[in-house]
């Protein structure tokens, strides 16, 4: 008698098999996986919703470690989206599946980001308040599709979070300059230099300070060039070319002390600092060296 309960849930399980299986070539339109919906399964499988969660858990796993080509990793969100519908506080579907459904495919290019950001922001709303979850999330909003302010929102509350590491708050602070809110910026700079208790970090963020009025004055600069070259049809020599053409009244003073030069990618640049304060991506030599920025040079005809 004692048998009985377990012999009624076999034909169940393998019922659950049967309809979760990822056929080869996948049947679903669109190339996904074929599952069975989660309300079905709750309906199902009231009782034993857990150990079905579980089990589908179990399948996304294999997905992740079977996964080779980018479609593959693709059809990883197909597992967690299930997972996640049927236990919504299953924050490893979501920690996993955001982790590793992005592709690289070389030269800083990624596959799968949207579905990736998706799952993440699912996770966020339905389980709060968690550090690794959530930075996660920041992350992708910073690398794969450049919301500076959203990711600095969401670094900012996590700063305020028992236990945040220091960074944080510094990193909310570049990102806020990098998305051009340089108000936002000051402002946090500010009530974090206030709050310091010690000199060393008073010192780091009065030089975050005047990092962001030297950014305010670089974007500045920044669209005065654009002005000319859409007038133009060409980037100016110089940076004193810029105000003989009326696009600068004059070079503005460098809040750091340092001289302002024209990059070879089009962009200003201050030889008081090694790099904008923004985030830098792949932006190595091919010995893996950081590249820093360069004068334009100017070849005659």
């Amino acid at each position: 008698m004692r048998k009985l309960p377990l012999l009624r849930f076999v034909p169940g399980l393998l019922l659950v098999a049967l309809l979760s299986a990822p056929p080869i070539p996948p049947r679903r339109k669109g190339g996904g996986p074929l599952l069975p919906r989660p309300d079905l399964l709750k309906a199902l499988f009231t009782a034993q919703k857990g150990l079905v969660t579980d089990y589908f858990w179990i399948l996304m796993l294999n997905r992740i470690g079977s996964a080779v080509r980018p479609e593959d990793y693709l059809h990883v969100s197909d597992y967690a989206e299930l997972v996640t519908n049927l236990d919504p506080k299953f924050r490893q579907a979501y920690l996993y599946g955001g982790i590793t459904i992005p592709v690289y495919t070389g030269k800083g290019g990624y596959l799968n980001t949207a579905e990736s950001t998706a799952l993440l922001r699912k996770g966020v709303a339905n389980v709060p308040h968690d550090q690794p979850l959530t930075f996660q999330l920041a992350y992708n909003l910073m690398f794969f599709e450049r919301k500076y302010k959203e990711a600095a929102d969401l670094i900012q509350e996590m700063s305020r979070w028992e236990g945040a590491p220091p960074y944080f708050a510094a990193l909310a602070t570049r990102l806020y300059a990098q998305s051009g809110d340089f108000d936002a910026s000051m402002s946090l700079t500010l009530a974090l230099r206030d709050s310091a208790e010690d000199e060393e970090s008073r010192a780091f963020y009065e030089q975050r300070i005047q990092e962001i009025q030297q950014e305010r004055v670089l974007r500045g600069i920044d669209e005065a060039i654009a002005r000319y070259r859409a007038r133009e049809g060409r980037l100016p020599d110089t940076l004193p070319a810029l105000v003989t053409a009326g696009d600068l009244r004059m070079i503005p003073a460098d809040p750091l002390g340092g001289e302002f030069f024209l990059g070879e990618d089009g962009r200003a640049y201050s030889n008081a600092s090694r790099f904008r304060l923004e985030l830098i991506h792949d932006e190595k030599d091919e010995s893996g060296e950081r590249i820093l920025p360069k004068p334009r040079t100017t070849q005659a005809p």
